[in-house]
């Protein structure tokens, strides 16, 4: 820590002087203490499976951390690189984030002019996002940049849009800040109840936001609206009491935060006004406190290049060697102020002002009269600057506040026509309610029985579908039923009857072949006795194609495997695969899916060109599904829809009937899939 000048002997002032002055160029020279988020970042940065979208918001914020650790060059590199980068990206938020951090730097830099044009930039790309977050950010910063430049009305608009917008998001790091910013409005109006107001609010979401640099920000926001109010009412001591309290929270924070927080300057900034409250409110006796805040601001303020609190701790020092007829080292002190200032771009006519006022006094005690008169010339110079730039901000804050002032008269004219219009209302409205609500009444019951009528419709055309729906079931039972019937019946009339007859032809022929003599005419009969084999192979195809036997003895299964093997044995490709089948099915239905599996597989081989016939039957559950699929030309469904063929008009019938969902899939020249699902039994 820099030993305070009045510590030391005189011997050692040019020393002490030196030290200072010196440590003002060479605290630039060193490197910052490492910045966890900082390196954090730059960590992030490294990985090359970033997406573009971290990487530009992770560019923005270390460029921000940087910009305030005094690295400006890097920083506007970085944006620079952010902003090409964020080219690729179609939504605005990207762009708006980081041209709302480019115009505050500039804004901070005195780059009026870049400020806006970045400004400008950042409210167009706003307006092309829907992150409420990110446009509450470029509307706090349009407040800050307004605020800086004393223009109270747009930076007052530009806050309170900024917390419309944010209002439902958890961005309490940037609430907090718009309501500094409100809070620091009401300050120079010196409207402390409005101020303590906002103070607050900025205090309670900085709490939220659990970072220390929005609650050091907000801590100083209320530790400047207690020394308002106590200024307002010096007997209210415990509002000084607060105001010390809150300072001295911000340098708790920031000393244990050191390596974490950008605003950093913050720390002098609070030493300072801590040293200010103890030696312009507190007793006498508390001079040496005043002096120990001092010299954390002072080092603090080198380590920070925080240029103006050093200049002002040295003035306040300054102020107890003069007040000691110390007029060396209140020099020596001057000194320090002057190069401490000169560190800043721009002029600040308060500071400037105060170190002339002090050389006058200084060279007054003297004796200078003539030094004397000529820095008091330039204090008056200095302040007559200063009192006109604080006139024309005066005007500014005087219309704002006559602005406001208007507003709030209107709207409490605008009030008082409400509450009249509504008392004059209120025979009207109690005249008209009994009406109204029995029209709504009425509407409501005329509602009700629409309702219900529209629902006794629905309900009864429901009945008619489901009796319709039953009756289509009943004839389509009956008559699949007739089918099996007859075709059983046929069945047995083929094998006993025409089955028969040609097995006794064929007895009869073998008698006549053993008394022919003719080897031609033994021939002719043994060809006669093969197609009569043929024949009587045909017929048991046929008869057992019509009512299959292994289907009421095995099941459908089976069924399948038998028909498809007979397939294969005529020469017809086909492959048969069962999954699963437990046979616990009702017979009838399973004859149905056998008629299905035919039909599907008897298409295939007629109109298909099929290299490939594949039958699939699987149980999952308590569902059936049959699938036959094919590779040959396939077909349009459209035109098989629209010819209502018999074989299809057959198999919907069916699938009707078991009460699934029939499934094609089909194109032509690609090949044909159909899958039948239904239940095993009926629902």
């Amino acid at each position: 820590m820099i030993g305070n000048p009045l510590y030391f002997p005189f011997h050692r002032k040019l020393l002490i002087y030196v030290l200072s002055v010196g440590l003002c160029f060479v605290a630039g020279l060193f490197p910052a203490r490492a910045h966890i988020v900082e390196d954090s970042l730059r960590l992030v940065l490294a990985r090359k499976d970033l997406p573009v979208q971290e990487q530009v918001m992770a560019m923005g914020k270390l460029a921000r951390i940087i910009y305030y650790r005094k690295d400006q060059k890097e920083a506007y590199t970085i944006l620079g690189k952010a902003i090409q980068l964020s080219e690729k990206l179609e939504d605005g938020e990207y762009k708006a984030y980081l041209y709302a951090i480019l115009a505050g730097q500039y804004a901070d830099d005195q780059e009026f002019l870049r400020s806006k044009n970045s400004l400008d930039s950042a409210l167009y790309y706003s307006s092309r996002t829907r992150n409420n977050t990110i446009r509450g950010y470029v509307q706090y910063t349009r407040g800050r940049i307004n605020l800086r430049d004393n223009k109270f009305r747009e930076a007052i608009a530009g806050f309170l849009e900024g917390l419309r917008l944010t209002e439902k998001e958890k961005a309490y790091a940037y609430k907090s800040s718009i309501y500094a910013g409100m809070a620091d409005i009401y300050s120079q109006w010196a409207d402390t109840h409005n101020e303590e107001k906002y103070a607050g609010l900025c205090w309670s979401e900085a709490v939220k936001s659990n970072d220390p640099d929005i609650q050091t920000a907000a801590a100083h926001s209320k530790a400047n609206s207690f020394i308002n109010r106590y200024k307002k009412d010096t007997s209210r001591q415990i509002m000084l009491d607060s105001a010390l309290y809150y300072y001295k929270y911000s340098i708790s924070v920031l000393k244990k935060n050191r390596d974490r927080v950008v605003h950093l300057t913050r720390l002098p900034v609070a030493a300072y006004n801590l040293a200010k409250v103890h030696l312009k409110e507190m007793p006498v006796s508390r001079k040496d406190t005043v002096l120990n805040y001092l010299d954390t601001a002072i080092e603090e303020g080198i380590k920070t290049g925080a240029n103006r609190v050093l200049a002002r701790s040295y003035l306040m020092l300054a102020e107890y060697a003069i007040a000691e007829e110390d007029y060396g080292r209140a020099d020596l002190l001057i000194g320090n102020a002057i190069m401490a200032i000169h560190q800043e771009p721009a002029e600040d006519h308060g500071i400037k002002a105060l170190i002339s006022w002090y050389y006058s006094l200084i060279r007054e005690k003297q004796g200078n009269v003539k030094e004397a008169l000529r820095y008091y010339k330039q204090y008056i110079a200095e302040y007559t600057s200063l009192f006109d730039l604080e006139k024309m901000t005066l005007a500014q804050k005087l219309e704002a506040q006559y602005e406001a002032s208007r507003k709030e008269r209107e709207l409490a004219v605008l009030q008082e026509k409400i509450i009249y219009g509504k008392k004059l209302n209120q025979l009207y409205i109690g005249l008209a309610l009994v009406g109204f609500i029995a029209v709504i009444i009425l509407v409501y019951a005329n509602k009700q029985r629409t309702r219900a009528m529209k629902q006794q419709k629905q309900l009864h055309k429901m009945e008619v579908s489901k009796i319709e729906q039953k009756s289509r079931i009943s004839l389509l039972s009956a008559m699949l039923e007739g089918q099996e019937q007859e075709r059983s019946r046929l069945a047995r009339d083929l094998h006993d009857g025409l089955g028969g007859l040609l097995s006794g032809i064929k007895i009869e022929m073998s008698t006549i072949k053993t008394v022919l003599i003719k080897a031609e005419s033994r021939e002719l009969m043994n060809k006669t006795m093969e197609h009569l084999d043929d024949a009587v192979n045909e017929l048991r195809r046929i008869a057992h194609s019509m009512m299959p036997e292994i289907l009421i003895r095995y099941g459908l299964g089976e069924a399948i495997r038998e028909y498809c093997q007979r397939l294969r044995t005529s020469g017809v490709n086909i492959e048969c695969q069962v999954f699963h089948y437990t046979n616990d099915m009702d017979h009838s239905r399973q004859m149905v899916l056998y008629r299905i599996m035919q039909e599907l597989a008897n298409n295939a081989m007629k109109h298909a060109r099929a290299s490939l016939i594949y039958v699939q039957l699987q149980q999952v559950e308590d569902k059936i599904f049959l699938t036959v699929e094919d590779d040959g030309i396939g077909f349009d469904k459209g035109e098989i829809k629209a010819k209502q063929s018999a074989g299809w008009t057959n198999i919907r019938a069916r699938v009707e009937f078991l009460g699934g969902n029939l499934d094609v899939l089909s194109e032509k020249g690609s090949g044909t899939t159909v899958t039948v699902e239904c239940s095993m039994a009926h629902e």
